[in-house]
């Protein structure tokens, strides 16, 4: 009996200590996927007349990285950089770029780090991403067709936090569309794996030391708070389980705007297009046309 218990106890403890190393391992896996990123294909769009003139760049931010892109003229003088999101690349917001071009908006589509054909490996949650997005309006600034006090940017879930990071420091993006980024990084990472408690995040977190990476450099209330005045679209999926509309509600009281907010209807994180093929489009163009 005593020796049955013995062996129960062991067994138990085993039990034990395999679950805990499947959840290290898990979170690990799991953090890594995201800080690098695997790359996908770079297909140019078709040669129509609503991306006639589109033409291969390349700048690099004020680190010296070196970021692949797109850039199409403006008809009017106004542009939009367009910034995805995670594992994506400039081809992830054609859809989205495809209608501002036909409205006359230039546009700089490019891949963030560790993405597409861009340089770096370590994707970092929007944080040396904001710096990128600054590239590109760097290099925007400086087209003979664009009028530089006409600029704006779009960018969806880590491109959102990008932009809106990269809008609270520099006072020259005029407008931002921010979609699918209102809850903090650091506040997403508790929530996906805080309920492994320790064992959860301690892996997660020494995943991203290695790396370099500040979890807590993101901060959507904080940069929010700084783009009082400035007008900004917050947009996410009615049926988004990563954005809870109290943490839009928290991003709205951080100050004054022309701030605004949208739910899509039927949309989940991401695909407004498909979800609201006619008022997506309308939103977004009413908004830019508004103030730039």
């Amino acid at each position: 009996m005593k020796r049955l218990l013995i062996t129960g106890l062991l067994l138990g403890i085993a039990a034990l200590l395999a679950l805990a190393a499947w959840v290290a391992v898990r979170s690990a896996r799991y953090i890594a996927s995201e800080v690098y990123p695997p790359r996908r294909p770079v297909d140019r769009p078709p040669e129509d007349a609503v991306f006639a003139g589109l033409r291969d760049v390349a700048f690099n931010d004020r680190t010296g990285l070196q970021l692949k892109g797109w850039y199409l003229p403006p008809k009017n003088g106004a542009l939009v950089i367009l910034v995805h999101g995670l594992t994506g690349n400039r081809t992830q917001l054609l859809p989205e770029a495809r209608f501002l071009a036909e409205a006359g908006y230039g546009l700089v589509l490019f891949d963030l780090g560790a993405h597409g054909q861009s340089a770096g490996t370590v994707s970092t949650y929007g944080d040396r991403e904001a710096t990128q997005v600054v590239g590109a309006l760097d290099f925007a600034a400086l087209q003979p067709e664009v009028d530089a006090r006409r600029i704006g940017a779009l960018g969806f879930s880590l491109g959102g936090y990008s932009v809106l990071k990269a809008a609270a420091a520099d006072p020259r993006f005029k407008a931002v569309v921010v979609e699918a980024a209102a809850v903090a990084p650091a506040q997403a990472l508790q929530d996906e794996l805080g309920h492994w408690g320790p064992l959860g995040l301690w892996p997660a977190l020494e995943v991203m030391r290695r790396a370099g990476v500040d979890v807590n450099a993101v901060q959507p209330a904080r940069d929010m708070a700084a783009l009082t005045g400035r007008p900004v679209l917050l947009i996410a999926g009615a049926e988004d389980p990563w954005v809870p509309e109290s943490s839009l509600e928290d991003l709205l009281r951080q100050g004054q705007g022309p701030w605004e907010k949208w739910r899509v209807p039927r949309a989940g994180h991401g695909d407004y297009l498909q979800a609201a093929p006619e008022e997506y489009p309308r939103r977004v163009l009413a908004f830019f046309s508004r103030f730039l």
